[in-house]
């Protein structure tokens, strides 16, 4: 995960923002990176730190994939459908 800040999508992120022009833009760019870089870091610190209330969760587990699998078919014969 640490080399991940060492490939080429800085430098084309920045390259961008500075072609542009434009120093607002720039920065919502370089802001949008940024988050989008740092949210799987955080997905994964927060999974390491709900470990506990996901074991908990277990029990419920069979529910929500038979509920999950059934709203997946519903939502194919709707476009099967529709379409």
């Amino acid at each position: 995960m640490a080399s991940l800040a060492c490939n080429p999508g800085i430098f084309i992120v920045l390259g961008v923002a500075v072609l542009q022009g434009y120093t607002l833009w720039a920065m919502g760019l370089m802001a949008a990176y940024a988050v989008g870089f740092s949210l799987p870091l955080a997905v994964i610190m927060l999974g390491v730190s709900f470990g506990k209330s996901a074991i908990k969760a277990k029990r419920t587990e069979a529910a929500i994939r038979i509920t999950a699998g059934v709203l997946l078919i519903a939502a194919g014969f709707y476009f099967l459908v529709t379409l």
